[in-house]
């Protein structure tokens, strides 16, 4: 029986919000907290998040931790705090400038530097949040990656950059929330953080959706349906329509109909339906 989850994520209510991943992040967790999983949640400490309000707490063994990114040696440093109301724990990546904006603009789209850029901001993230594990002396059997955002942490284990041996047996669950157009990063921008995405590029404008790319390299595909068919949006698209046609059994969608506690609790059922079949 699966027990040990790492679930990650760029929005958690209360602390940040601006889609339904955001309630989606704050009550999974809950369900499976009270559940007895042995479940490890994180996201990043956005500038705007109170540590006093939420009070906030340096992790000893998770500050400053040794972090090579983007050809720099770099000290990653994580603090944590509980959801609200909750026995949840939660852990904050910090980094003096990819998160410290100080409004709600979680996602920018004009980018004066790198330092903007979602596949730089996201790609620190990911690479903290699996380097992280090493510091935990922690390993999960299912890694949950939530929406575009967290696409990149498949991308980065499959790849050269990290011990992809630490990795072995780990199976990785992709759930989609959203379709957006964030997601659609340059092949450059894949460079700066050490990926080689050339034999994946779309020739015609030199960009690569990073949940496309993603994708092959899950185990599973979860589509969330809340309000209108998202797995179907992604089948007329020409490019995830033919990933989707070409690996069928990888994919599954689930109805959410409402955000009641059931709502939750059968939700959570159906994710774990998934993760025991992986």
């Amino acid at each position: 029986m699966i027990k040990r989850i790492y679930f990650l994520t760029a929005e958690i209510i209360p602390f940040a919000e601006s889609y339904n991943l955001a309630s989606f992040s704050k009550e999974i967790p809950v369900v499976f907290n009270e559940r007895k999983y042995d479940f490890r949640l994180m996201m990043p400490k956005y500038g705007f998040i109170s540590e006093r309000r939420y009070i906030l707490r340096e992790v000893i063994r998770l500050r400053e931790m040794d972090l090579q990114y983007c050809g720099e040696q770099i000290k990653a440093s994580v603090k944590s705090a509980f959801i609200p109301n909750t026995k949840v724990q939660v852990y904050f990546l910090e980094h003096p400038y990819l998160y410290n904006s100080a409004d709600d603009n979680l996602y920018p789209i004009d980018c004066e530097s790198d330092e903007c850029l979602n596949s730089v901001r996201f790609g620190y993230f990911a690479s903290a949040a699996l380097i992280t594990l090493n510091y935990l002396r922690w390993k999960p059997e299912i890694i949950i990656c939530n929406d575009w955002q967290m696409s990149l942490i498949p991308l980065l284990i499959k790849s050269n950059l990290l011990d992809r041996e630490y990795f072995d047996g780990v199976k990785i669950l992709q759930i989609v929330h959203s379709k957006n157009p964030r997601s659609n990063f340059e092949l450059q921008e894949y460079q700066k953080i050490g990926l080689n995405m050339d034999d994946l590029k779309n020739s015609a404008n030199g960009h690569l959706d990073v949940l496309a790319a993603a994708i092959p390299v899950c185990d599973h595909v979860l589509v969330i349906n809340k309000g209108e068919n998202l797995l179907e949006k992604y089948q007329k698209d020409p490019l995830f329509g033919e990933i989707i046609k070409r690996d069928r059994k990888k994919f599954s969608s689930y109805e959410l109909k409402g955000e009641s506690s059931e709502d939750w609790q059968n939700l959570a059922d159906e994710i774990v339906n998934i993760m025991e079949r992986l």
